[in-house]
């Protein structure tokens, strides 16, 4: 009688045990479920239990873990991680967990450090890899990154990987030179083309930048330069202005002096906006131009309107552009419509009569390694020259930058 109670007995607790390890994988899969659907407090509550009867199950410890992270409560990940990536020999999966924690809280120094253990371990990670050389592009160690990358490259026969990281340590770069030649053409009537040319230097500070630029036209066999700065400082709030001066050495194809000033205001979600002015002074004339810029960044696409203001002559232009950017390859191609009374090379001449013009312009900007671009620009204007006659008007520019 004793056996047969003892075996049922035995039957209950096995039962017992079985449903408790059923209880354990429906627990964990509805905790995913929770997590999937962003409900991490609910899936910790759920995890916790089990956490708390198996402490030394490292899975169920480095998902616990990862929900924090996704929670963004990055100090009870740390804790949770810590206890199995800082030992002899640390946990794979709870490296990679606490790794993405430190990078995510863009702690870079400590993310380096527990990448450096990861790849003790798997030294060809690329996805490890990366994440460090974002890591020491972030602690501004270029070199360092660019010696890794190179590294990874030759390994796996691929540079794929890594084209953005070297895009932003290009961007780094703190001096750039550009050449510029634009070309002013007419038919139905024509008339001799209009040259103009630049070359410019700018060089970058850790909030400013400064450009020097020197102008050249030649309209009518005759030749006048113009000289010009500009300066860009930024703010902590990523708002920035932008100021601009120059002298010329004629009356005619440039202004005798002009200036600029525009402030960008600081980004309000995927809009950016600004507001400025420009002065122009001519021997028989000055002109003010107000101006401004609404723009929206939905993504690789932005979209922007910038009008132009005469107040002396009561002249009114309008711009809208369509752009479209690669990151990455640093690749620009940009469509604008333009309307108005303001003569598109308004800052070069004093041709203020109110007629009419309608503009359509393409350009686009490649990368050619890591630090050359070539800018192709082409405008093509259906111009009033006198009121009620329209003539073809093209523009055709190229400019050419390095960067170093």
């Amino acid at each position: 009688m004793k056996s047969i109670y003892y075996f049922i007995c035995l039957l209950f607790i096995s039962s017992i045990v079985t449903a408790q390890e059923i209880n354990v994988d429906e627990t964990l899969a509805n905790a995913k479920r929770e997590v999937e659907k962003g409900n991490y407090d609910k899936a910790l509550s759920l995890i916790e239990p089990i956490r708390a009867k198996y402490p030394q199950d490292e899975d169920i410890q480095t998902y616990t873990g990862r929900i924090y992270s996704w929670k963004k409560d990055y100090k009870s990940a740390i804790k949770t991680l810590s206890p199995l990536t800082d030992r002899v020999n640390p946990n794979t999966e709870a490296l990679q967990a606490i790794i993405n924690v430190y990078f995510w809280s863009e702690n870079y120094e400590k993310c380096n450090f527990y990448c450096d253990k990861y790849l003790a371990i798997d030294p060809k990670s690329a996805e490890i890899i990366k994440i460090k050389a974002i890591c020491l592009e972030k602690l501004n160690r270029d070199q360092e990154a660019l010696e890794l990358i190179e590294k990874a490259s030759f390994a796996d026969n691929s540079t794929q990987a890594f084209k953005g990281i070297r895009t932003l340590i290009g961007r780094k770069a703190k001096n750039a030179v550009s050449v510029s030649y634009l070309n002013i053409s007419t038919s139905d009537p024509g008339q001799s083309p209009f040259h103009y040319g630049y070359a410019e230097y700018s060089h970058k500070f850790s909030k400013s930048a400064i450009v020097g630029r020197a102008n050249i036209g030649n309209v009518s066999n005759e030749t006048q330069m113009l000289f010009e700065t500009d300066f860009y400082q930024t703010f902590s709030n990523k708002s920035y202005l932008y100021a601009n001066a120059g002298v010329s050495t004629g009356e005619t194809i440039f202004p005798v002096a002009k200036a600029g000033l525009e402030y960008y205001f600081k980004p309000y979600k995927k809009f950016e906006y600004s507001l400025g002015a420009r002065f122009m002074h001519f021997d028989s004339d000055d002109i003010t131009l107000v101006t401004g810029q609404i723009a929206y960044n939905p993504g690789i696409y932005s979209f922007a309107y910038r009008p132009y203001y005469d107040t002396s002559n009561e002249l009114f232009s309008h711009v809208v552009s369509i752009q479209r950017t690669n990151e990455e390859k640093e690749r620009i191609i940009r469509l604008e419509l333009q309307y108005g009374n303001v003569p598109y090379l308004y800052l070069y001449n004093n041709f203020t009569q109110p007629l009419k013009a309608y503009r359509i312009g393409i350009q686009y900007q490649h990368r050619f390694g890591d630090s050359f671009f070539v800018r192709p620009i082409f405008l093509y204007e259906d111009e009033e020259y006198i009121p009620g006659q329209y003539r073809n008007r093209f523009n055709v520019q190229l400019i050419v930058t390095k960067r170093f």
